[in-house]
């Protein structure tokens, strides 16, 4: 399977540097301007099936990839962000200030670390990495690409790299970026990451 491995476009909560998490914030004319780039450039691709997180700024990514294809956006929650708890709404600058205690645990058991109210990177790896396991078996031989999230798509990142959560800090996922990871025979390799030449 080859997999087109995408992050949403820009929300206002991205551009204030917000924790959005798994608030449902929509995508901002900025946004929306990226995902229509974004789809533009994927125009030719062939595409077994398009699949998205079940949160409204994914799904209107992926759907403006759909104008230029047969398949319809298959909705699943298992590509949804993290849960970020106390975390959602907070502006990064903030944390440090109410939270500083969690964020140092944050830098120093990241796998393991429950931001309050919200999940742990383990756990959203867990969940993420059996709707890969699923699109495996659907999609053997054929190109998905699936909408997600920042930390959703870095944790997989890890996955597919071999490398522990503690490495999440190695990958940066820009908003309406693609990366494209062929699997074959539970061999994962990243072919593009973090492309955005199509905003440019």
């Amino acid at each position: 399977m080859k997999l087109y491995l995408i992050r949403h476009g820009e929300t206002d909560w991205n551009k204030l540097e917000k924790c959005q998490g798994v608030s449902d914030i929509p995508l901002n004319t900025n946004g929306i301007r990226q995902a229509k780039d974004l789809a533009y450039s994927l125009r030719d691709e062939e595409l077994s099936a398009i699949y998205s997180s079940d949160l409204s700024r994914a799904i209107t990514t992926a759907k403006e990839v759909a104008k230029y294809h047969s398949a319809d956006v298959k909705i699943d929650e298992r590509f949804r962000e993290m849960d970020q708890g106390e975390f959602e709404g907070l502006e990064f600058r903030n944390l440090r200030e109410k939270y500083g205690d969690i964020l140092k645990k944050w830098r120093d058991e990241p796998e393991t670390l429950r931001i309050p109210g919200g999940e742990t990177l383990t756990e959203v790896q867990e969940r993420a990495w059996n709707g890969i396991n699923n699109l495996l078996n659907l999609y053997n031989e054929g190109s998905v690409l699936l909408v997600s999230h920042n930390m959703t798509i870095i944790t997989l990142l890890c996955k597919f790299s071999k490398k522990s959560l503690f490495s999440f800090r190695e990958f940066t996922v820009k908003e309406s970026s693609k990366s494209v990871i062929s699997c074959n025979n539970d061999i994962f390799k990243i072919e593009l990451f973090n492309d955005i030449s199509h905003l440019n």
